[in-house]
């Protein structure tokens, strides 16, 4: 292969194995594509709302850190009048009911999160399952659980937990996104067909007719005997 490459020698070396490198793509699209088709189990995602409210709205005399160390850690008992907010309480019932025995047995089958909306009292339970009804059905029976996980905890009379939305089985997975990852082997593909016909210029030895003979020699080339047997 030439060392002084140019965009025009370049472009020759590519249409010249412009077949091999259309192969490969389409081949490691359609790998890709069977690949994420038939051998990724499809996960499905879903999430119920809802709303933490506090009946006590007074300063927070503890930091969250304390009440980590003694809520979850510890096992003691801390009063809502330690908690300022709603939006705190609802923080703090993050970590509550990620660990709480009472939720943490009706997440069998499915991966469950617990994440707080924006600072605000309410709690999105997300779960996600190979089984869209499963998913669907953890989200909503940890909705169910939270208010007396919450009881237990904080006791009566000091909050509530009230449900905003259930979560409905997903009709489609979230993952894998066959799509995305079918136009990704065709880039893929594309490249290493590149480079394969790249790598092909290198190991080609044999003298080309014309420019590779007057780089060799420094002359010009002013004609070219046929040969008649190749030609037919």
């Amino acid at each position: 292969m030439p060392k002084d490459l140019t965009p025009q020698k370049i472009i020759g070396m590519i249409l010249r194995h412009v077949k091999l490198i259309f192969l490969i793509a389409a081949l490691v699209t359609l790998i890709s594509y069977g690949y994420s088709s038939f051998f990724i189990t499809p996960v499905y995602s879903t999430s119920s709302l809802i709303l933490i409210h506090s009946y006590n709205e007074q300063t927070p005399t503890k930091a969250a850190s304390t009440y980590y160390n003694n809520s979850v850690n510890g096992g003691g008992r801390v009063a809502v009048g330690e908690i300022s907010t709603s939006s705190t309480l609802a923080g703090h019932c993050v970590i509550l009911f990620s660990n709480m025995p009472d939720m943490t047995s009706l997440m069998s089958g499915a991966t469950v999160t617990f994440n707080q909306v924006e600072e605000s009292p309410f709690i999105r339970i997300n779960a996600s399952s190979s089984n869209p009804q499963v998913a669907a059905n953890v989200c909503n029976q940890l909705a169910e659980q939270a208010p007396k996980c919450f009881e237990d905890q904080y006791g009566k009379g000091n909050g509530k937990v009230t449900i905003i939305t259930n979560a409905s089985a997903p009709s489609a997975p979230v993952s894998p996104n066959i799509n995305q990852n079918t136009l990704y082997g065709l880039a893929i593909g594309a490249v290493l067909g590149i480079l394969l016909a790249f790598f092909l210029e290198i190991i080609d030895t044999t003298l080309k007719p014309g420019d590779d003979l007057a780089k060799m020699y420094g002359i010009p080339v002013f004609a070219e005997i046929v040969d008649f047997e190749k030609e037919g």
